[in-house]
């Protein structure tokens, strides 16, 4: 009777394992929490069973690891149902298929050259923006205003923030810097959702003299917190849209390009992809790694160190800053002056514009953290000031 019973608990088990791949392979877009809990339901069944079943055998090791696989997916279930059993995500993380010289294949993906993006973000009944973003020939976002009589550059590297994400061509920091200091004809390689890895690539990939007419400059790098965890594929940042981004590494002391996150630490990716929408990674909000640590910090800034170096190859002994942005996304002091430590320890010089203002809701576009205009007026003066001081 207890074979039986055990024979059509497993039939059962295998019944509903058959209708959760079904559903599964079906599902386009969205997982439902139907098809979910179907799946923890199924594999349950097939677990318990199997204990059972190599109990019997007496086979205690494979007993053991099935009695862990229910247990773990037992604590899976209760959090599905604390979290108010929620869908997930069937992603594609694939690379796009591209020809080698592609820019996209070399320094992640890029918005289409020549193009211009109308961008709105509507925030209830408000519009938080209503703006059209430029894109150049060569990928970067245009800046207005070129005057040929000026003889100098600023070249500005970066994410969202230099980029001017919510903001017009005329409202980056890049203009004001540029409107403000009367000399300079700035450039904006800065793009939303890049790191520290992105520059570099785009200074290893493109001979920026080629786009940018005077000799003599600068180069920003405005830097924000979260670019660490960006430039070192963090779970969340990699299964968020860092999948296609440039991945690098220490290798016997030296930096090393390794393809993109996806491809060149393929075993690690792979990890992150199959347990990031975990209800345990969900609700206990964990990402990997747990934490930032020295060489994490010491590969950023060897990082930033090489994106120095590929500028003064190709625009001979310019100054390079780092600029430390006023930032939303928390730190610890002791995180903060290990970087700037390491930034004085490979001779790179930095503007700490974390002094000048507190980040707070007046600086945002109101409804998204990105600076707004004003902010950047205020910003580019006192990098102006800053940077002429010295």
């Amino acid at each position: 009777m207890k074979n039986k019973i055990n024979s059509l608990s497993l039939k059962i088990g295998l019944i509903l394992l058959l209708i959760y791949f079904i559903l599964y392979f079906n599902a386009i877009h969205e997982i439902s929490s139907f098809i979910r809990l179907t799946g923890y339901i199924a594999f349950l069944f097939l677990f318990v069973n199997l204990s059972i079943y190599f109990a019997n055998k007496k086979q205690i090791i494979l007993v053991n690891v099935f009695i862990t696989f229910t247990l773990i997916l037992s604590v899976e279930l209760v959090c599905f149902f604390l979290l108010s059993m929620p869908s997930g995500i069937k992603k594609d993380f694939s690379l796009p298929y591209l020809p080698e010289d592609h820019i996209a294949r070399n320094i992640g993906d890029v918005p289409y050259s020549d193009s211009v993006y109308h961008k709105v973000l509507v925030n209830g009944n408000d519009t938080v923006f209503d703006v059209k973003n430029t894109v150049d020939h060569f990928n970067k976002r245009y800046t207005p205003g070129k005057d040929t009589l000026k003889k100098k550059h600023a070249l500005f590297f970066g994410c969202s923030i230099a980029f001017g994400e919510g903001l017009e061509d005329d409202q980056t920091l890049a203009y004001r810097f540029q409107k403000e200091s009367g000399e300079y004809n700035s450039y904006n390689f800065a793009l939303s959702g890049h790191g520290t890895n992105h520059m570099l690539a785009r200074l290893k990939f493109q001979n920026l003299t080629t786009q940018v007419s005077e000799k003599n400059g600068v180069a920003f790098y405005i830097f924000f917190w979260d670019h660490i965890f960006r430039s070192i594929g963090s779970m969340s940042r990699y299964c968020d849209w860092l999948s296609n981004a440039p991945y690098y590494e220490i290798k016997e002391n030296h930096l090393v390009r390794n393809k993109m996150f996806k491809n060149g630490r393929y075993y690690t990716s792979k990890f992150y992809e199959l347990i990031y929408q975990t209800n345990i990674v969900k609700y206990f909000k964990v990402d990997f790694p747990l934490k930032l640590n020295d060489s994490h910090i010491d590969l950023v800034c060897e990082m930033i160190k090489e994106s120095k170096n590929e500028y003064q190859n190709q625009f001979g002994k310019n100054p390079f800053y780092v600029v430390l942005y006023p930032t939303y996304i928390e730190y610890t002091p002791e995180q903060f002056q290990l970087f700037k430590n390491c930034l004085t320890k490979k001779k790179i010089d930095y503007i700490d514009l974390n002094d000048f203002l507190k980040y707070s809701g007046e600086h945002t576009l109101g409804g998204d953290p990105h600076p707004n205009s004003k902010t950047n007026e205020l910003l580019g003066k006192e990098l102006l000031k800053r940077y002429l001081k010295r």
